[in-house]
């Protein structure tokens, strides 16, 4: 038994060796200097949206080139940032599941919650099949890719494992480059809908395919069992947080503080009770809890509730995702470029976590 979960579970042994040296940050580094990045993120995001105003360059392309030219500063380059450049290795070296925890969750309900319902309804079934076929036949031709492709001697479930995690879109960055380029609104409804969905589907895969690395064995009627109560599992979890917290709503009166402090609250402990409690995806959770939101909740918000909490998570959304999602692979790249072979093996995964699949990520 030994010997068998030591082959699959190999590419990700030889990340953490050919990481670990190079992931510690500088010893002069102070905690505070983060707190410097975080400010520097919200500057650069703030000048290129002012600068970038009635122009058809996209808010979010521009974010990507800051953060790879950032990144390529600190990690490429002899010369360091100073301060900044130690903020940033802080910001790099993050633990990815701490990342994606603190804002994925507010992220994936925003984008459930803003979706117009009667859209959905027009557009629900091309979203199945590219969230539900879609991404099978999606994994299953990367997971080929890969275990053709890569000379690491990877066995099928894992490249199956890689192909599903890498299956997942990014519903934040896609959705808003489609709003800056005037995209109608049904396609702009159909991908985001589909990459909420692709999330939640890549989610129930990878974890399909990280027990089968783990050494567990699973037959057909397991494998549809292990789906399907990972799936209505987190669809129940969601329903139920979102059905408790609309009727608290119905006794908030005009206290937008609250009525947003709430809904943020909800969806990260929806989140954490499935992915932590329960052992569903949080990310089906967290959907469904929004777009139950979307369909019944919206006339529970007094005033302007609703829209402050939309402006609040597109805040969060808008700039600080988009650089630390970038710096960090750049800052694994440039490991990777700089050490041997052993590193390289691992960059799929490690990139593909980093960013959040991101987004997510995340």
């Amino acid at each position: 038994m030994a010997a068998f979960l030591t082959e699959p579970l190999l590419p990700y042994r030889i990340l953490e060796e050919g990481t670990s040296s190079s992931s510690s940050s500088p010893s002069s580094s102070k905690p505070s200097d983060a707190v410097i990045f975080v400010g520097l993120s919200l500057v650069l995001g703030i000048a290129c949206r002012h600068l970038l105003r009635g122009t058809r360059v996209p808010y979010t392309i521009a974010l990507l080139v800051l953060g790879i030219a950032l990144g390529s500063l600190e990690f490429g380059t002899h010369h360091r940032l100073g301060k900044i450049g130690d903020g940033i290795r802080l910001w790099a070296n993050i633990d990815p599941d701490l990342l994606l925890a603190v804002f994925l969750p507010a992220l994936l309900f925003e984008s459930s919650f803003s979706m117009e319902v009667h859209q959905i309804k027009r557009c629900i079934v091309q979203m199945i099949i590219l969230a539900g076929p879609g991404v099978l036949i999606s994994t299953f031709c990367l997971g080929a890719a890969l275990k053709l492709t890569f000379p690491y001697e990877w066995s099928w479930k894992t490249s199956l494992l890689l192909g599903g995690l890498l299956s997942a879109t990014d519903p934040v960055a896609v959705v808003a480059l489609l709003k800056e380029l005037g995209a109608s609104k049904k396609l702009s409804t159909i991908i985001e809908g589909e990459s909420l969905m692709n999330d939640g589907t890549a989610i129930v895969v990878y974890q399909l395919f990280y027990q089968m690395v783990l050494g567990k064995s699973f037959n057909w009627e397991a494998i549809i069992k292990f789906l399907a109560q990972v799936s209505l599992g987190a669809v129940g979890i969601g329903l139920a947080f979102g059905i408790a917290s609309v009727l608290w709503l119905g006794f908030i009166f005009n206290d937008t503080v609250i009525e947003i402090s709430l809904t943020l609250a909800v969806s990260y402990i929806a989140y954490f009770t499935a992915q932590e409690g329960a052992d569903v995806s949080g990310v089906l959770t967290v959907m469904t809890l929004g777009m139950f939101y979307a369909a019944a909740a919206r006339t529970a918000f007094k005033g302007d509730g609703q829209q402050s909490l939309h402006h609040f998570c597109q805040t969060v959304a808008s700039t600080p995702v988009e650089l630390f999602g970038t710096i960090r692979p750049q800052s694994k790249i440039f490991n990777i470029l700089n050490g041997g072979a052993g590193a390289k093996v691992g960059v799929g995964i490690k990139i593909g976590i980093g960013t959040g699949g991101e987004a997510k990520v995340v």
